[in-house]
This record gives structure tokens, sequence and C-alpha cells, in this order.
């Protein structure tokens, strides 16, 4: 099994196109990280009028001089397929998605969810076809277990970067199995072989769907499952589905992103009113030096799907709250023009 790992990372960074950078002059690379990205449902009449690219227009600014942007889309690219019939909320976009995306720096995305295979696997074939056409990599999600739990793996300048991607949310029926699609169960043993054989020759993102709905902090096994990515070699932990922010950690030096809330979701919701962005910046030691955070607006009803960064005091509120039990011996914390610093200190400082 590690051996088949090994090879699924190889090939995926052949077949993953290379990311064009402007390396920063202190030889970082940086990646943007995005909550859930729903943009169907509730926000379907806003997009017919306005496009896929309006969702992304309140923070395109923001979007710029970054080497990769990364988010969770949490939706099928589809006309197609048959609806769950057992499940209560059931959502598909247009392929169209995928180009706007593509436009607004989008180079991989997760799919390792619980809506991915709302229309079934005939909808998640032809959200892999636009994605690729788009010229975006996935992650987290495939036509066997094998293409659910391969890598996608960059190169920028001289060093790679992979993402993996993990679904700990039901129903269980779309979890990939040997011969049948689906997404990437986030089992102890799964994470540990995955992240393991991925790690190594670059840093490592892995992105976990998980956790309880509007819940605030992580649960147990949210901790144990970071805690075991990290100790297996990923360098960068990020969390998906609460569809609110949850506190941001520092375990032995490196980041961990329980929760980054919602991104643009098309639902109206007075519970999940911010999110988080969070560029990541990777030095050439492969070690994340720092975490720019934007706290941002997602409630809909302000906002209309087009999420806003979150300044002043309402911004500063919102990083506090996810950044402030980080002790000092882990990390530099500050609120600096407008956005959260958050600076892992080495093991050895």
């Amino acid at each position: 099994m590690k051996r088949f790992f090994c090879i699924a990372f190889i090939i995926s960074t052949f077949i993953i196109p290379a990311v064009p950078t402007n390396l920063h002059a202190t030889g970082e690379i940086s990646i943007i990280l995005l909550g859930d990205y729903l943009p169907a449902a509730s926000a379907a009449p806003v997009i017919r009028r306005k496009g896929y690219s309006y969702t992304f227009s309140g923070v395109r600014d923001a979007l710029q001089e970054t080497d990769i942007i990364f988010l969770n889309l949490e939706t099928p690219l589809s006309g197609g397929g048959t609806a769950h019939e057992n499940k209560q909320y059931v959502f598909h976009a247009d392929p169209e998605a995928a180009e706007a995306m593509r436009s607004a720096g989008v180079r991989v995305v997760s799919l390792a969810n619980n809506h991915i295979m709302d229309y079934g696997p005939d909808a998640l074939d032809d959200t892999l076809k636009s994605l690729r056409s788009a010229g975006i990599a996935h992650v987290g999600a495939g036509r066997t277990l094998s293409e659910a739990s391969m890598p996608a793996a960059f190169r920028i300048r001289n060093m790679n970067t992979a993402f993996l991607a993990f679904s700990n949310t039901f129903p269980k029926d779309f979890w990939a199995k040997k011969g049948s699609p689906g997404t990437f169960f986030g089992s102890d043993w799964a994470v540990k072989r995955a992240v393991k054989a991925a790690a190594g020759t670059g840093p490592l993102i892995v992105s976990f769907h998980w956790g309880e709905e509007l819940a605030r902090q992580p649960k147990e096994y949210q901790i144990y499952l970071a805690h075991l990515a990290i100790d297996s070699g990923a360098d960068l932990v990020v969390g998906h589905h609460p569809h609110v922010p949850q506190p941001i950690e520092i375990y032995r030096g490196k980041p961990i992103l329980y929760s980054l809330g919602n991104f643009s979701f098309g639902s109206y919701s007075s519970n999940a009113t911010e999110g988080l962005m969070v560029k990541a910046f990777i030095g050439l030691d492969e070690i994340c030096t720092k975490l720019e955070v934007y706290p941002l607006l997602v409630d809909n009803e302000k906002v209309a799907f087009k999420p806003r960064l979150l300044s002043g005091p309402e911004g500063r509120a919102v990083f506090d709250s996810i950044a402030g039990d980080i002790p000092e011996s882990a990390a530099r914390v500050a609120w600096e023009d407008d956005r959260g610093i958050i600076e892992p200190k080495k093991l050895n400082d």
C-alpha cells in the first residue's frame, strides 16, 4: 500500500501543470486557503444575474500576489446525474463555475466533502472533467479509491508543494471504495499511510472535512487526526465543514486551522456570518514561517454571496476569538494593518 501511495504521488506531480509564480524576495512561496465554496442553492438567482466570478469580486484584490489558492468545493459541477434520494439537502452548480474559479486564481480544490456526490457518479465525473478543462487540480474524491487518495502536487520554481484531502462526514455511501467512486475517508490508518507516503519532498498541506456544523470548538477526534497528520509528516492542516471559524493551533511548530468557516456559501444563515481567508508563507526550508489571517464577512443578508474583508474592531474580534489562546511560546501573534499575524516559532527557539 505504501508503494501505491508513492507511485500516486509521483504520477500527480507530472500531470498537474506548473504554477506560474513571482517568488517573494525572501524566497518564500504563499498559499491562500479559503473555506467552503457553494455557488448554488440560494445563491443561484444572484449568480444567474451576475455570473460566477461575482462571488470572488469582493476579495479579488486580496487574492492577488500569491502562488496557489485552495478551497473546498462543496458541490458537483454538473447539470446531470440523479439526486441522492435519502439526503435532505442536495446541490449542484453549472460547470461554468470552474472557469470563474480559475480566473480568480484557484489552482486546487478539495472534493472531500458531504455534497460532492449529491448527484451521483455521473455528476462527479462531470465535475472532474470541468476542473481538468479549467486547469484546476482536485484532491479527496475520485472515480476509485485510488484516485480519491491521490495527492495533487505542484512545482513552484525549486519547491514541490502537495495537497491531500480527507472527508470525515456522512453519508458513508459517499466514501470511495476499491472499485467505486466517492470521497477519501480519513480513518486513522488512511491518514497515517497517505500522509507518510506524500511527505518529505516539499511542503504538504492536508485538508479535512470534519467536525460539527456551527460548532465553535473542534471535537476531540479533530484534534487527534490533526496531530496524527502532522506527526506523520504534514506541514499544515486546514479544516472545513463547521461553517464557522474554529481556533488555530500551533502544534510542533506547524499550524492547524481547524475550520475556516464559509467562503461564498449558497445559504442564508444568521449563525454563519464570519469566515477566514488565510495566507500561508512557506520558506525554502519548507517550514511555514507566517500566517496572515483575514477575517471575512460572509453574512449573505449583507454581502449577497460576495464575501468581503472585515477590518477594524470587527475583524480583530474575529481574529482574537480564534488566535487568542495560542501561547507566546508557540508563535508571535499580533493584529497589524487590519489582518492577523501568526508567526510560528521554530522548535529550537
